[in-house]
């Protein structure tokens, strides 16, 4: 009863701040990884929903069904055996999805919170499945695991409210930190499987005329996580097809490198950069992206391919430059019709999908094969491209 009673007053105070957003019956706690989850799903799509947190499967898809209204929940781990959460297997018997409208497939990152820095730590707290999660770290430590059978969440507030000593911590989402800022963050990544994903679900669900059984409900739940996976498989080829242009055009560096060697000009040419970002703008405007966040991506995108100019010279003088002839104008054409994809195709993902978050990161690091581009080249290009806005209420021109 305490749980439920610390759950309904969280969703009171979020209820009261987003009293405009669509409600959404959240599984689990505030902190939990359905609230980091749901952040993701936000960020995608510049929403704020009321968030209702509601505990378990069972009730989140009862108060749901009876308000006509968005539940938010698990539905499969890649850790588990069939993937399928038993919990939501056992939800599924009593309710079924009528409509999936969005999916989130996402990293479980395992942190750890205590009082302190730097207390012995001698007890972890946490739902008996995430503990299931740690046991090479609590082996490698000699740490004890406390149960706490109402969810990661409560074991952080256990841990808050002073019920633990200095001597135990909470193993939970990183989410946690936002609602308990006086726990300290000790670890993150303490996980055995570096491959633990969950996948969530944003779903409308009806109530079963009768109860089935768990054979079926399996079957029913096989069959939403398939669903499921065919609309995280568009969005991610959608941004792959962005990421590739934005390879393609690295590529052409080398040539441009090679160009530059040959006729002993610098690197850097500002005034081409002033060309550039302008012609980017002026595309920008002309597709309803937002110009400053567009600005700050090509100017990633220039200064990533100056770093892969610089690199092939300092190859070039140890090897020589090879005696390969590049035409500089026909680069710049291809250049400017690269670019012009890039944010033709970026558009109409982002009108499809949604804004780039963290998800597609890794798809993104994976795309970019162009020679002398370092991680942290991908990740500033990543961080700017995931900026990039869409404005609302704006009409397209050609």
């Amino acid at each position: 009863m305490r749980l439920l009673s610390h759950l309904l007053a969280m969703s009171v105070v979020l209820a009261a701040v987003t009293t405009e957003a669509a409600p959404v019956y959240v599984q689990a706690g505030p902190g939990s990884f359905n609230h980091a989850a749901l952040d993701l799903l936000a960020d995608r799509n510049t929403d704020t929903y009321q968030r209702l947190y509601s505990g378990t499967p069972d009730d989140t898809y009862a108060a749901a069904t009876n308000n006509n209204a968005w539940a938010f929940s698990a539905l499969a781990n890649s850790t588990i055996d069939g993937q399928l959460v038993p919990a939501i297997v056992n939800a599924m018997r009593n309710y079924q999805v009528t409509a999936l409208n969005a999916t989130v497939h996402m990293p479980i990152e395992m942190c750890v919170f205590g009082l302190n820095k730097t207390s012995k730590i001698t007890h972890a707290a946490s739902h008996p499945a995430a503990l299931k999660q740690i046991n090479r770290w609590l082996s490698a430590h000699q740490i004890k695991a406390k149960p706490v059978p109402e969810g990661t969440n409560e074991a952080a507030r256990l841990l808050a409210d002073g019920q633990f000593d200095q001597n135990t911590v909470a193993i939970g989402s990183c989410a946690l930190k936002a609602v308990y800022p006086a726990l300290t963050l000790r670890e993150a990544g303490v996980q055995d499987n570096a491959d633990n994903h969950t996948l969530f679900g944003l779903m409308k669900l009806e109530k079963r005329p009768h109860t089935i059984s768990e054979d079926e409900a399996r079957t029913a739940l096989k069959q939403v996580v398939a669903q499921a996976h065919t609309q995280i498989k568009a969005r991610t080829d959608s941004g792959k097809s962005v990421f590739s242009l934005i390879d393609k055009r690295l590529a052409q560096m080398q040539s441009v490198a090679l160009f530059k060697a040959h006729k002993h000009k610098p690197i850097e040419d500002l005034s081409r950069e002033v060309v550039v970002l302008s012609k980017a703008l002026e595309q920008a405007r002309q597709h309803c992206l937002d110009a400053s966040s567009v600005k700050a991506f090509f100017q990633a995108q220039m200064d990533a391919a100056k770093a892969i100019q610089y690199r092939y010279r300092a190859q070039w003088l140890a090897e020589g430059v090879p005696n390969k002839t590049a035409d500089l104008t026909q680069l710049r054409q291809a250049l400017n019709q690269l670019g012009s994809a890039i944010l033709e195709t970026l558009t109409a993902h982002l009108a499809q999908h949604g804004n780039l978050t963290p998800e597609l990161a890794p798809a993104f690091h994976a795309a970019l094969i162009t020679d002398n581009l370092t991680d942290k080249d991908k990740q500033r290009l990543y961080q700017t491209l995931q900026s990039v806005r869409r404005i609302e209420n704006c009409q397209a021109t050609d």
